[in-house]
Parts: C-alpha cells; structure tokens; sequence
C-alpha cells in the first residue's frame, strides 16, 4: 500500500525525476520489510511444528507410560488372584476337600487355555494384512473363544489383499460367522471351523462350517427371505446369496453332511 501511494503521489505531482534516489531508497525499504516479514513467518511456523511434533512426542510417550503402567497392574491383580487361588487350594487340602480342591484348579486351568485360545487366534490372523477384515474376524472368533465353543481356525498364507469388494467380503464374514455362532451356542455338542485359505494370487476359499442339532433343508435356507431365527426374517444364508448374486468375485455354496453345515464362498478375478 505504500508503495502505491508513493507512486501515485509522485506520478500526480510530476516529481518523479526529481525525488528518485529518495523514492528507490523507500521501495527498498519496503521490499526488505517485507522479505524480513515473510522469513519471520517461515521461521515462527517452522518453530510451530517442532513444539507441535515435541508435543504429540510427550503425549506418545505419555500414553505409553499409561499402558505399561495398567499392563503393571493387570500383572499385580493376577498375581494376587492366583495367591488367593493358592490359598483357597490349600485351605481344601488341609480339610481334605479333594474334590473342591479339583474344582477349583479346574476352573484356574480353563482360564488359562482361553489365553492360549486368544493366542492361537491371533498367530493365525497375523496373516491377514487387511485390517477391516482382520479386526472384523478377531472379534468374531474372540466370542467364540468366550461362549466357550470348540473350534478350529486356519490361515494358510499371508493375505494383503482381496479380489472384490472389501465392503462385501466383511458382510459374507460377518453374516457367516454369527449364523455359526448363534446355532451353536445353545448345542450339547457344538463346533465352528473357519478357514481362509490362498489358492493363489487371484483365487481364495472362505470355509465357515458348524455343528447343527436339527434338520435343515439346505435349499429353503437359501431361498430369499428364509430365516431359522423367530422374529428376524431375511436374517440368515439368503443374505448371502443375495450379496453375491451376479458378482463374478463370489461364487457361494453350502452343504449338510454328518450334522455339520458347511458354507464355502470361493473369491476370484482381478
């Protein structure tokens, strides 16, 4: 702005000749001001950025602290927990309650193959690099493990991504999985498999099978709009039919043989 007043002013009153030391002198005036303006804006935005990344540094390390210091914990509860057990255990051998003393320890080693349960599940989903699918899976199989149903679970090679739509793929999962889990939850007998399994690049298997008590005509369940639940129609493999209907990704079938149904789902193409 002042450079154009001083311009206009001198055009304006014919003293452009006569003032132009004086008027070069000002528009380098202005000129450095301006330069010394804009690196004084770099340099307190530069400094900005640092003081923010030392920030989000300190929070990191914060948060970190904090998850150790709960994981302390966890250790401390359990390690007192399984005092307590210990205690309890003596205090039936002392009274000589073998059988409630058993009991006790039975509880305490179930616990424990839970644990190894979760492991088991995470080591196999350690392959699958989608992280939609492999959260999805994770919290399907961890019910599992915690309605306490036998089950066997493979990944056979490492899996970074899938022919078709993600989207679809985590519905037909989804969909599977919580039919399997719902019909075996209340059997004297139950049993879920689940299995991914690469073929090669461009052809994938999903298997899905579980135990069932009751008949089951597999060709009404697919039909549209069959559901075996009370109250919740087109709930069930129809869906699934309907997701891949013309999509030449999916190909869908299902079987019962032995009182087991089995669902397969191969995915395919580019």
């Amino acid at each position: 702005m002042l450079y154009v007043w001083l311009t206009a002013i001198a055009e304006k009153d014919g003293v452009a000749n006569k003032y132009a030391s004086l008027l070069l002198i000002m528009y380098l005036i202005i000129i450095v001001v301006c330069a010394t303006g804009f690196i004084n804006f770099v340099k307190s935005s530069q400094q900005t950025q640092r003081q923010q990344q030392i920030i989000d540094k300190y929070q990191a390390q914060i948060a970190s602290a904090n998850q150790l210091n709960q994981q302390y914990n966890e250790i401390r509860r359990e390690r007192h927990d399984t005092r307590n057990m210990l205690l309890s255990v003596q205090g039936y051998i002392r009274d000589h309650k073998d059988k409630e003393a058993e009991k006790l320890l039975a509880t305490f080693l179930q616990n424990d193959t839970l644990e190894k349960h979760y492991d088991e599940i995470d080591n196999a989903l350690d392959k699958i690099k989608i992280s939609g699918l492999h959260n999805l899976i994770k919290e399907k199989a961890y019910k599992i493990v915690e309605k306490g149903i036998p089950f066997s679970f493979e990944v056979n090679a490492e899996i970074d991504e899938l022919p078709g739509s993600e989207i679809k793929t985590a519905r037909i999962i989804g969909i599977l999985m919580d039919n399997a889990i719902e019909a075996t939850f209340k059997q004297a007998k139950p049993y879920i498999q689940f299995a991914l399994l690469k073929h090669s690049p461009e052809v994938y298997e999903l298997v899905i099978a579980n135990s069932i008590e009751q008949k089951l005509n597999i060709n009404t369940a697919l039909k549209f709009e069959h559901s075996t639940k009370e109250g919740h129609q087109g709930i069930g493999l129809s869906n699934v039919t309907q997701l891949v209907e013309n999509d030449d990704h999916y190909s869908f079938s299902a079987e019962v043989k032995d009182k087991v149904i089995m669902m397969t789902c191969f995915i395919q193409g580019k």
